[in-house]
């Protein structure tokens, strides 16, 4: 019997057919120089995948990760209108200087005439100049845009193949599709007041303007650009700051650096090509967006995956000797991210908990005037009685002119 089964159980599985279905990503590649033609303003689309903030005058400029910048008529803070999209593939950040945006392109940096907003108008680009973000250049060795191809698109299809067992005790398949591409993720995502005084970011940005001097950080690195040409950045120095650096808050000649472990204060008045030391703190590891006035500097920490935190608080620190900073209180919040100060108003995006509000005039005693949970929040500008707030589902607003009446007055 014992035989018998062993020569029928063999036989009916030499008769089993397995198959794998997979998918295969052929890219579709364009020369760099024509693919540059293509970044610049188009007709206005939806708004998917929220990522950064900047706000100039009347107008909002959002990006959608990977793919561009929306511009956003706000005008009336009421009614909003999303006017045009700025066409930039592997972007996330952003800063604007009168009439110039300088976006992220990738690893190039890209510097648009924005005199009209709804009509941008690319002048000038940087090559390589985000060697994080590298994609293209690394593979041809080169600069020269002529020389350079890039993925513009993906045709992809479902291919089902049988699956020939291999011999030994592997057990799983091995898969030979030809034709596949290995990329990353942001790669296969690619696609695709008035202006003319400063713009003010938020605090996510990982550019910041002080001066006539562009700052960008990088995973470990602070660069920055001479911008007295408005369209034609020179790029000036770049040094290490630390690992995993996250951005970069502008205030009063002075550049507050947030990584996953602690802040750094540098100098930016004296020297602005080279930014000198002034201090750090160090916090637990964790996510942390800083703001800061003249006395304090304001930390959200949260414990985010990519940060390896553990912690959900808000750290205040005194910077008023920026070479002696020490922390003056934590709060505990759900999970803050981004954040933003106007007087003694303080605003924390604390995620699914929403928009929170404080007086924050005692800074050992932070009281909560308002929560408004009417989304998932990342970031906020708040000026002048008026909070723009970066939600996971679009744009909020909200009028805080009355701090008795705070309140939600739109959403795009």
């Amino acid at each position: 019997m014992f035989f018998l089964f062993i020569a029928v159980f063999f036989t009916s599985c030499m008769k089993d057919k397995m198959t794998h279905t997979y998918r295969i990503s052929t890219p579709v590649y364009e020369v760099l120089t024509k693919f540059r033609e293509q970044i610049k303003s188009g007709a206005a689309t939806s708004i998917v995948n929220t990522g950064k903030i900047a706000v100039v005058g009347k107008y909002i400029f959002l990006s959608e990760l990977y793919k561009g910048i929306h511009v956003i008529d706000n005008s009336n803070p009421a009614q909003p209108k999303n006017i045009a999209f700025i066409n930039v593939p592997g972007n996330e950040d952003m800063a604007i200087v009168g009439n110039a945006l300088y976006a992220d392109a990738y690893s190039d940096l890209v510097s648009f005439d924005i005199t009209d907003p709804a009509n941008a108008v690319a002048k000038n680009f940087e090559a390589n100049v985000f060697p994080d973000h590298s994609i293209y250049y690394s593979a041809y060795g080169s600069t020269n845009s002529d020389s350079i191809n890039v993925i513009v698109d993906w045709i992809v299809k479902d291919t089902t193949v049988d699956y020939v067992p291999t011999s030994g005790l592997n057990v799983y398949p091995l898969y030979n599709a030809p034709g596949c591409a290995n990329c990353s993720v942001a790669f296969q995502n690619a696609s695709s007041a008035n202006a003319g005084s400063n713009g003010v970011s938020g605090s996510l940005s990982r550019f910041a303007v002080l001066n006539n001097f562009l700052y960008t950080v990088s995973t470990s690195q602070l660069s920055s650009f001479d911008i007295s040409s408005q369209f034609n950045p020179a790029f000036k120095s770049n040094f290490t700051v630390d690992w995993h650096v996250e951005t970069i808050y502008p205030f009063k000649g002075k550049l507050f650096v947030g990584t996953n472990n602690g802040m750094y204060m540098y100098d930016a008045q004296a020297s602005p090509a080279n930014p000198t030391p002034l201090g750090q703190f160090t916090h637990v590891r964790g996510c942390d967006p800083v703001v800061a006035d003249d006395n304090y500097a304001y930390i959200t920490i949260n414990d985010s995956s990519a940060c390896l935190g553990f912690n959900n608080e808000l750290q205040i620190v005194n910077v008023q000797d920026l070479s002696n900073s020490f922390l003056v209180k934590s709060y505990q919040l759900t999970h803050p991210i981004g954040l933003s100060k106007d007087g003694d108003n303080l605003f924390i995006c604390d995620g699914t908990d929403g928009l929170k509000v404080y007086n924050a005039a005692d800074v050992n005693n932070l009281q909560l005037l308002k929560q408004l949970k009417d989304s998932e929040v990342f970031d906020v500008i708040a000026e002048n009685g008026l909070a723009i707030v970066v939600a996971k589902d679009g744009i909020y607003q909200y009028d805080y002119s009355d701090l008795s009446n705070i309140h939600l007055i739109s959403k795009l």
